[in-house]
């Protein structure tokens, strides 16, 4: 989930930009120490949206930079447990496939997928369901909810979400167009 967020922190400005206005020198030293940082509790700074507060300029010794103490907004994006998100397929494998949801990647397991077994078409890079023939290739936009967060700190790259399809109104959005024109089509033959 997206979220805009206050935050306090540090910035530092190097004496090659203690000639720059103050606002401008401030923000450059926020993006570049707090943007694509992952924090636990935080998630992930995706964008440093801009200081509000700029407090009074320290300076410590044998350091040429000056610290300024800086309360600033910020976009986050943390997924949270239960959460229903929307992203693409961007890679196929064959234990499953992986979903871009913004700064990370979750995987969908082919056990969460559908009820109904999953094979792998290596030759085509598509994932297929055996009993309705419905597959899951690379590109195709989902439908799914978080059941698995573990973001790591040191290593962004390794955190894991984990991801689920297997229940009603998740899934391929094709397939969940199907689904909802066929109930339609039942409600209006009812009447």
């Amino acid at each position: 989930m997206y979220k805009k967020m206050k935050l306090k922190g540090v910035a530092k400005i190097e004496p090659d930009h203690l000639g720059d206005p103050l606002e401008a020198a401030v923000d450059k030293s926020l993006r570049d120490k707090y943007e694509a940082v992952v924090d636990k509790s935080l998630g992930t700074i995706v964008a440093v949206l801009g200081a509000d507060d700029i407090g009074e300029g320290h300076i410590l010794a044998g350091d040429g930079s000056i610290y300024y103490e800086v309360n600033f907004d910020a976009l986050v994006f943390k997924p949270e447990m239960q959460e229903i998100i929307e992203g693409e397929v961007v890679e196929i494998v064959k234990f499953g496939a992986f979903l871009s949801l913004g700064p990370f990647d979750g995987l969908l397991h082919v056990s969460q997928i559908t009820n109904e077994y999953i094979s792998y078409d290596e030759k085509n890079a598509r994932l297929v369901s055996k009993e309705s023939n419905k597959s899951l290739g690379e590109g195709d936009k989902v439908r799914a909810r978080v059941i698995a967060v573990s973001l790591n700190e040191k290593e962004p790259r390794e955190s894991k979400i984990g991801l689920t399809m297997r229940q009603t109104g998740l899934g391929r959005l094709e397939w969940l167009e199907v689904n909802t024109s066929a109930e339609v089509n039942v409600e209006a033959e009812a009447k």
